[in-house]
């Protein structure tokens, strides 16, 4: 019987995908895991954490700009492979540095990264400097040579990292993984009652002033000639953030108080209920890295409405199959499409089941194999 091998996975923060994926790895038995933190819950993300876990963790020290205690630590664990989960932490990138001097082989994960030419900030996109271009080229190339797999979310993140120099040959298809769970019962929707969530944070990049102008369109162009019977249709965001008060502003103005529902930060079991609860998922991000709600969504049979800039958007969502893809910004796209689910209670539950048979195709064992495969069998799996 093979001795477990030793994995020391360092990442940003706990998040509730990352747990399900160091479950899975500390359930399959291959692995002992110890997993280093950088940071606990933040104001934008109050995941709620727990001290029980089957796997050891430990925090870096958050006072410090480089835990170099932490990184001492790390050189100790001879035998080990590692794991590392983004650069913009100092530690991480001390740590992938310390690392390669010492010979230790180490992979590196990320979500889809923007192009060099550039970066988001508050109020949108923006020219990236061109220091900061320089910089961020010059990190990218050391990590891409230095590392032995690029693990990047999905195809949509492959192709981000390989247009920004990655080898092909080191590239692995992996996005997040969620607990995709029992098969949801059938859907029967009725016609004319929606129930539409979003999930995110409320700013600007998250495009939710677009599915609240979506909506507001939508009612009007199914009001009749009256301007009554308007479709008893709701959407519910939740999240919060710098935007709640725009957001706020916005449906005080277009008179949706009735239709809009504000709900707040809610804890990961109280958005899976909202999913159980929902009958589609709006996801207008103007730029999403990945988006592991859309995979929640499709797992629980909710079929997604989301836009061409989601990553998880462009590898799960087949248009018009298991949801409907609609371009940044495109209200009229987006009304259309919600109409169609206010409309069709047939097509509704038919993208339902073809968002699950998705979904059910990207069980988190899937993750926990590639793993398995590139640090006990040598090679990687490129593509899904």
């Amino acid at each position: 019987m093979r001795e477990r091998q030793r994995l020391v996975w360092l990442c940003p923060e706990f998040t509730p995908y990352h747990e399900v994926l160091f479950d899975a790895l500390a359930a399959d038995g291959a692995f002992d895991l110890r997993v280093v933190i950088m940071m606990g819950p933040t104001e934008s993300h109050p995941f709620e954490t727990k001290d029980e876990r089957p796997y050891e963790w430990d925090l870096a020290d958050p006072r410090l700009r480089v835990d170099e205690g932490l990184i001492d630590d790390l050189l100790r664990e001879e035998a080990a492979w590692f794991v590392v989960s983004s650069y913009l932490r100092p530690t991480l990138m001390a740590a992938m540095k310390v690392l390669a001097k010492a010979g230790r082989p180490f992979l590196y994960y990320t979500d889809t990264p923007l192009s060099q030419k550039i970066r988001w900030t508050r109020s949108g996109p923006e020219k990236r400097s061109l220091l900061r271009r320089i910089g961020r080229a010059r990190r990218l190339a050391w990590i891409f040579a230095n590392a032995h797999r690029v693990l990047a979310t999905g195809d949509f993140g492959v192709g981000a990292v390989e247009a920004l120099g990655c080898p092909p040959e080191k590239s692995v298809v992996f996005p997040y993984w969620v607990d995709i769970g029992k098969r949801p019962p059938p859907r029967n929707p009725a016609r004319g009652a929606r129930r539409f969530l979003g999930i995110g944070q409320l700013i600007f990049r998250k495009g939710w002033d677009v599915a609240i102008e979506a909506l507001s369109r939508m009612l009007d162009n199914m009001r009749d000639d009256t301007g009554e019977n308007a479709p008893r249709v709701q959407l519910r965001l939740i999240g919060d953030g710098r935007d709640r008060w725009f957001l706020e502003e916005m449906i005080r103005e277009k008179n949706l108080s009735s239709h809009v529902i504000l709900s707040g930060w809610l804890q990961p079991p109280e958005v899976a209920q909202a999913l159980k609860e929902a009958d589609a998922l709006v996801h207008p991000s103007r730029w999403e890295p990945y988006g592991v709600v859309v995979m929640e969504a499709m797992a629980a049979g909710v079929p997604v409405l989301g836009s061409g800039m989601t990553g998880a958007v462009v590898d799960r969502v087949v248009d018009g199959e298991s949801g409907f893809i609609h371009p940044v910004d495109d209200v009229a796209r987006l009304a259309w499409q919600m109409e169609q689910l206010v409309e069709d209670g047939e097509l509704l539950a038919q993208l339902s089941r073809a968002a699950r048979k998705k979904a059910e195709e990207w069980p988190v064992q899937r993750g926990v194999d590639t793993i398995k495969s590139i640090v006990l069998d040598g090679y990687g799996r490129r593509r899904g």
